[in-house]
């Protein structure tokens, strides 16, 4: 058994937490172990490609999900047969673990290498986003995000931390609505079309984004569906009005707020607008997501239920 654990320790932030890992996999006694460290933003994408290239049992990233998604993009741009590539997993140390929560993953080590031990796996959808003005390709195991949520990401890499993960977003969230003019948007699939002005959309094969809040509550990961939920033409206070609800995962009743059902979506936009995949910024649109379904074995509980909570 060949593990590669790929370490997003920026700041020297998991100092208390990679020598107990160290000792767990030493204690575990699992073969060939390598532990690879990013040295910056999209490094795991270069660490994950060469993972998969040079061929491992399981790839896991300890970080968030920034982390998680350069890894996803790594391991498809191989171009190695998604039979073939190794299982991938994720210990959720990040600023953002909203993938993780979806997923029934914990931060503990104990259950990872217990997962590891009796391959406990499943086989879940990625989306995919082909951006129309470069054909550019990006992969997201979680949510994409379009309107706001590409703002806020921005936001978010040109801004200082201050206290906790959500309080940052919520400053950045803040910030964003300041800055962000909504934008008149396309977005049709095979069954139905929606156009307007867009706050946000979130195109959801998890549930949370955010820092914990609920957008998208009947979102599964492995269903062959996106959740698309599209906040339309909606003021700061209407949002704020309805974080709670958000967080608490109910869906908002308002004639703004739109949910639909999709495998595939075309998105366009005459005037710029952007887009963020699993809180990492790709570019704007227009855009094609596609759901892709089944394509990835990623570690998780066994009895993890992924339909939705809600």
């Amino acid at each position: 058994m060949k593990i590669v654990f790929v370490v997003n320790n920026k700041n020297n932030r998991l100092a208390k937490i990679l020598p107990k890992l160290y000792q767990a996999c030493d204690r575990s006694d699992f073969g060939a172990v390598e532990f690879k460290y990013t040295a910056g933003r999209k490094h795991a994408i270069e660490l994950g490609r060469n993972a998969a290239v040079n061929g491992c049992d399981f790839l896991i990233g300890v970080g968030g999900d920034g982390t998680l998604y350069e890894l996803v993009n790594g391991m498809f741009q191989s171009e190695i047969p998604p039979q073939e590539l190794p299982v991938l997993g994720l210990l959720p140390y990040g600023s953002a673990n909203d993938f993780a929560r979806s997923a029934g993953i914990n931060d503990s080590i104990d259950d990872m290498i217990a997962m590891i031990l009796t391959n406990s796996t499943k086989k879940i959808d990625l989306g995919r986003i082909v951006l129309k003005q470069n054909q550019e390709i990006h992969f997201f195991a979680n949510i994409a995000g379009v309107g706001l949520g590409p703002e806020v990401v921005k936001s978010m890499e040109q801004s200082a931390r201050i206290l906790s993960p959500g309080f940052d977003y919520f400053r950045s969230i803040l910030k964003g609505f300041l800055r962000y003019q909504k934008t008149k948007v396309s977005c049709s699939c095979g069954t139905w079309q929606w156009e307007g002005k867009l706050l946000q959309m979130a195109v959801a094969n998890g549930r949370f984004f955010g820092n914990a809040i609920c957008v998208a509550p009947n979102a599964v990961l492995d269903d062959g569906f996106f959740q698309l939920v599209i906040f339309g033409d909606l003021s700061i206070w209407d949002y704020l009005k309805n974080l709670g609800k958000l967080k608490k995962g109910f869906k908002i009743i308002h004639p703004e707020v739109h949910y639909y059902k999709a495998k595939e979506i075309v998105l366009e936009s005459k005037e710029p607008c952007g887009i963020e995949a699993d809180g990492e910024y790709v570019g704007l649109l227009p855009a094609t997501i596609s759901i892709t379904p089944g394509v990835i074995r990623f570690l998780m509980p066994s009895e993890h239920n992924l339909n939705p909570i809600f």
